[in-house]
């Protein structure tokens, strides 16, 4: 089962962004680098959250955040975001 980035549709996360309860996993993005559970805290909306983080990401050159876990093999941020 893939586990999709709502921030930047990276599609191999290892958990779900939020459970069947809502609740947030913790993980980091190793994409964008955006952490369920704390990046999301406080906005009322986190549509707003995830459309901010994206911005500033896509604005700073769509770099891949993790340093352990390293991109796909052709990784192409424009077409990720395009899916």
């Amino acid at each position: 089962m893939e586990h999709i980035c709502l921030v930047c549709n990276y599609q191999d996360l290892y958990e779900a962004p939020y459970d069947h309860r809502g609740v947030p996993s913790d993980e980091i993005c190793p994409c964008c680098g955006f952490q369920y559970g704390f990046d999301d805290d406080g906005f009322c909306n986190n549509e707003d959250s995830y459309r901010k983080w994206r911005d500033d990401w896509v604005e700073n050159g769509c770099i891949w955040f993790s340093e352990g876990r390293k991109s796909p093999v052709n990784w192409n941020p424009a077409a990720q975001l395009s899916k």
